[in-house]
């Protein structure tokens, strides 16, 4: 009994971190397609119109990857406020 239960624990897990997986790559495909935007704008000195990014990449990925690691807190906190009848704290 106790191999089987093995056996069904590592599969599970290996499942579970099949799911982490899919979803994070899912989470990294959205971040590019969001901070890959980039508009037309014109120059006001040569009257030129040239395409500018919208994001900077390294700031907008260090923000995500901020929201990201903290994310099981704000998940937390908004578990806690929810199911304190959006009363926070004490």
């Amino acid at each position: 009994p106790n191999g089987f239960r093995a056996a069904m624990y590592l599969l599970a897990l290996l499942y579970l971190f099949l799911g982490v997986n899919i979803i994070a790559d899912k989470f990294v495909a959205g971040i590019e397609v969001i901070t890959s935007q980039k508009k037309r704008v014109r120059q006001k000195s040569t009257g030129r119109v040239v395409t500018v990014a919208v994001w900077n990449g390294t700031v907008a990925n260090l923000t995500l990857m901020a929201l990201g690691s903290s994310a099981p807190e704000i998940l937390l906190s908004v578990i806690e406020t929810v199911g304190g009848g959006f009363h926070s704290g004490d």
